[in-house]
């Protein structure tokens, strides 16, 4: 990792322990920014082929990637990201979002209030019956 890699890492990093509340000692893994990119891609409607060109790596690379077996290049989440039209800095948000919320550390209660809905509850678009 050269050194200009290195500033530009632990920068994101305190912009988003600044921007979350969390602590800037805490990084995103590898695993988080695949997942952050695979749900990036998914929104775009891209599939690995298409990231996998985009970059000029072979798909097993990509997949490598997405999985979080190997880190993401600062040039390649600039393609990435202009391949899906957001800037590196969603992807790195996203992840930064998906580790606070899946972490084991995470605070429970904000999941909750996130994730849980009243199941019996009816849509928003719902009308009532006419008989």
């Amino acid at each position: 990792m050269g050194e200009f890699e290195r500033v530009v890492r632990e920068i994101v990093r305190e912009e988003l322990a600044a921007a979350q509340g969390v602590p800037a000692a805490c990084s995103l893994s590898a695993k988080s920014i695949g997942a952050a990119v695979r749900a990036e891609a998914a929104r775009a409607g891209k599939n690995h082929s298409e990231l996998a060109e985009a970059l000029g790596v072979s798909r097993p690379t990509i997949a490598g990637r997405l999985s979080g077996a190997y880190e993401f290049k600062q040039g390649e989440l600039e393609k990435i990201s202009d391949l899906l039209g957001i800037t590196p800095y969603n992807i790195i948000e996203s992840a930064g979002l998906g580790q606070r919320f899946h972490s084991e550390t995470a605070d429970q209660s904000e999941v909750a209030r996130v994730f849980n809905r009243d199941a019996w509850a009816q849509p928003s678009r719902a009308r009532a019956r006419r008989e």
